[in-house]
């Protein structure tokens, strides 16, 4: 494991409660050439949906084993760095055999409470929705020992919510995240092939009391498909799909801003202070045969994937990182970046209609390194 054995991975793991930090900060780095681009996961399956915990010291991502069956979808952590994994959470306990289980949301508090939404569906069916998917709070050194929140599909307000993305902490008993609406639909009239398909319903405020957790919809956030707390918490900047404006919004609700518009479709937002960071690719959208209104499918076309710099202040735009235009280079999508550093971390690889799903195929995460000023 580089460096890690497993006896010594668990010990760091027992180690950890609610008074210690997860991880042992890493050293500086040193100079780097700004951008630098670091791959960080090798996996002939998927790895995909990074998350900064939330002191920085680490990466949370979801993970499927190379030949495992189920496919369980599991949760790992890297250092801040890169590096071998240090940490991994896969529930495939003798109970959950005949279903897969994924972990579709988390966050890491530098106390070492671990949130986290997990989605259980009947093992070797494919094309329907999860028989059950519940929100989570637990102690990251023992991560099974836990207290059920929330079990979804439920309501935040009047906004229905079947799937929840996104997580991050907001205070002791608060957090945040991205509100969506599952849905099986068919690949084509004449294949019996079914899809899991995400449609963003709004950005949600959770709050954590004696009887579990409650969601209310921010207003504004209508048909969000990835958002960022920014400007200090005081907004909230968020995408919607097949729409090629960034939005933002008080962070309490309120009417919606365009702060920029860009060129191609955006897969993807993080901010830190007055700065965004924007994944934009090259995505050719058309309209299906089926489902009223019918459904925008995307396919990825030529043009540069990149990432792009917005400016809150000015709406300026500044493309900062290109893959490539070529059908043959991978497209790049859910940018984060560091809390505490300017490095951002994102998903390379994947297609568009598959970004938010568990059928991901061919994508890993690069590390850009001092990104962000």
């Amino acid at each position: 494991m580089s460096g890690w054995t497993g006896s010594v991975a668990m010990l760091l793991l027992l180690a950890c409660g609610h008074s210690d930090a997860f991880l042992t900060p890493n050293p500086p780095l040193g100079p780097l050439t700004s951008g630098a681009d670091e791959q960080l996961t090798f996996n002939t399956e998927q790895d995909y949906w990074p998350a900064w915990t939330e002191d920085g010291a680490g990466i949370l991502y979801a993970f499927v084993r190379p030949g495992a069956v189920p496919q369980h979808r599991c949760v790992g952590l890297l250092p801040a760095g890169g590096g071998s994994r240090i940490w991994q959470l896969c529930d495939d306990r003798a109970t959950q055999r005949d279903s897969t289980n994924g972990f579709i949301a988390y966050a890491l508090g530098a106390d070492g409470r671990l949130l986290y939404v997990e989605a259980v569906a009947q093992s070797g069916v494919q094309g329907t929705a999860p028989a059950e998917t519940t929100l989570w709070l637990t102690d990251s050194a023992a991560p099974f020992h836990r207290r059920a929140l929330l079990t979804i599909p439920g309501f935040a307000g009047t906004t229905p919510v079947s799937w929840l993305a996104d997580i991050a902490w907001t205070g002791p008993n608060t957090f945040i995240a991205l509100a969506q609406d599952f849905t099986v639909f068919g690949h084509c009239k004449n294949c019996i092939i079914d899809d899991s398909l995400f449609f963003g319903e709004a950005v949600v405020r959770g709050t954590i009391g004696a009887a579990g957790a409650t969601l209310e919809a921010v207003t504004g956030t209508t048909g969000a498909t990835s958002y960022s707390l920014a400007e200090n918490g005081a907004s909230i900047v968020f995408t919607r799909r097949d729409d090629l404006n960034l939005y933002k919004v008080a962070s309490g609700g309120g009417a919606e801003s365009v702060v920029a518009t860009l060129s191609q479709q955006l897969l993807g937002v993080s901010c830190e202070e007055s700065t965004c960071v924007v994944a934009d690719d090259p995505v050719t959208l058309s309209a299906a045969t089926l489902g009223d209104p019918p459904v925008i499918f995307g396919s990825i076309g030529l043009g540069p994937r990149e990432l792009s710099s917005v400016s809150l202040s000015s709406g300026t735009v500044q493309s900062m990182i290109v893959l490539g235009s070529s059908a043959a280079i991978p497209i790049v999508a859910t940018p984060r970046i560091s809390p505490v550093t300017g490095d951002v971390v994102a998903q390379v690889g994947g297609g568009f209609g598959h970004l938010q799903t568990f059928s991901v195929s061919g994508s890993d995460l690069h590390l850009y390194q001092h990104l962000v000023p």
